[in-house]
């Protein structure tokens, strides 16, 4: 954005204008009556000094107004800002075992709307780090807490079923997840946990990892996904894919006491896509950051560009007086 610091000199250039139009259009057109027998002549050399004889006033002119504007103080301010105040750290704790395969999250399955859901998640948040861990019948941290969330995306993008997991450790990740927080400095810490089963492996049971979550102050809150009853889950047959009727149990009732141990009421579940995008919004509204924006400009001053082309014009005119005047006929 270009301004200028001291505009009143502007009225300046405006009073001397008239004086500049005077001297150029008016004082240096004099008539002159010649006698002289090669008329032709004389028109000829007129039209090609023409231009030399307005050349000073014009240079001293441009050296006038621009010395005027460069007392205006010209500058262009580029607006920064800084953005002070602790984020949120927040680690996403997804469920990648064989029954996210389900597809009652129509038109996909309860991996890719969860998928899908967490990445909106993800856009949203300002001056937060998050991180990503899966679980199956283990657990791994597929991303540590960072602010580069578009590496984090890519990482979701990318995250696929275990197909070859024979169980559930919903306390192994919950556990991977507290250990990547429990050293943060952040003014909140909090493990989203996204899962459609129940803890059925792994060497740490959810209440003992709930019970770590506690003991470092980081909240849980805990979602299950999927339909009640019987749902569509895809099998691979000689034939291709074909889909059978299964029921996924989803054990609630844990769920509920990992949220009640850290602090977040209970837990919820989400049945279609939709539900899903209502309980993150509803998480998100929860953990707000609260960071100070103050805007501050930073000044490119550009008075002095004005003042060298002043300076350039004043030699140019000082040569063209000085000797090249001197050689005109």
């Amino acid at each position: 954005m270009l301004e200028f610091v001291n505009p009143n000199w502007f009225y300046a250039l405006l009073i001397l204008l008239p004086y500049l139009a005077y001297e150029i259009f008016i004082k240096n057109k004099r008539k002159v009556r010649l006698i002289h027998s090669r008329i032709d002549l004389i028109k000829k050399v007129s039209i090609r000094n023409s231009f030399l004889r307005f050349l000073p006033i014009i240079l001293r002119s441009l050296v006038i107004i621009l010395l005027i504007i460069s007392l205006t103080r010209p500058r262009f301010a580029h607006k920064k800002q800084q953005i002070t105040g602790k984020g949120i750290d927040i680690m996403l704790a997804i469920d990648v075992s064989g029954s996210m395969k389900a597809v009652d999250f129509q038109p996909t399955n309860r991996l890719e709307a969860a998928k899908k859901v967490a990445n909106e998640f993800i856009e949203k948040r300002r001056n937060d780090r998050i991180g990503l861990v899966v679980f199956s019948e283990n657990s791994f941290t597929q991303c540590p807490l960072t602010l580069d969330y578009n590496i984090l995306m890519t990482i979701m993008d990318n995250m696929k079923i275990n197909e070859e997991a024979s169980g559930t450790a919903i306390g192994m990740g919950l556990a991977m997840a507290v250990a990547r927080l429990k050293d943060s400095e952040a003014k909140s810490k909090v493990i989203i946990l996204i899962t459609d089963g129940r803890n059925n492996t792994g060497e740490i049971d959810p209440f003992t990892a709930a019970d770590f979550a506690a003991t470092y102050g980081i909240k849980v809150y805990t979602i299950g996904v999927g339909s009640k009853g019987m749902v569509d889950y895809p099998m691979q047959t000689p034939y291709g894919i074909r889909y059978q009727k299964v029921k996924i149990e989803i054990d609630m009732e844990t769920l509920n006491r990992i949220a009640e141990m850290t602090g977040t009421e209970r837990a919820r579940r989400a049945t279609n896509t939709e539900e899903l995008k209502a309980i993150i919004k509803y998480i998100d509204e929860l953990e707000k950051t609260e960071i100070k924006i103050q805007n501050y400009y930073e000044y490119q001053e550009l008075f002095w560009n004005y003042i060298l082309v002043a300076m350039i014009l004043m030699m140019i005119d000082f040569v063209f007086r000085t000797i090249i005047r001197k050689e005109l006929p």
